[in-house]
């Protein structure tokens, strides 16, 4: 099962830690992990949350919110 984080953008549920609010990104222990385990950034104004996998982190243009009801419903593509 995958959930859709965006675009044609799909990740395991099983591989997913955590979604949290891009917003978060300001704290320092955030801003730190982030600098080391995910890609850069060009254009962060359309990023909403980033989510943390086995394989990396991902970052989605849908808030955490909507990404979190849609893991709960199992609004999963299959």
């Amino acid at each position: 099962m995958f959930l859709h984080i965006g675009g044609s953008d799909l990740i395991a549920a099983a591989d997913i830690i955590g979604i949290f609010d891009f917003n978060l990104k300001e704290k320092q222990c955030n801003k730190e992990f982030l600098q080391t385990a995910a890609p850069t950034v060009d254009d962060p104004g359309e990023i909403k949350s980033f989510i943390v996998t086995n394989n990396g982190v991902f970052f989605s243009p849908i808030a955490p919110g909507t990404l979190k009801k849609r893991f709960e419903k199992n609004l999963w593509c299959k």
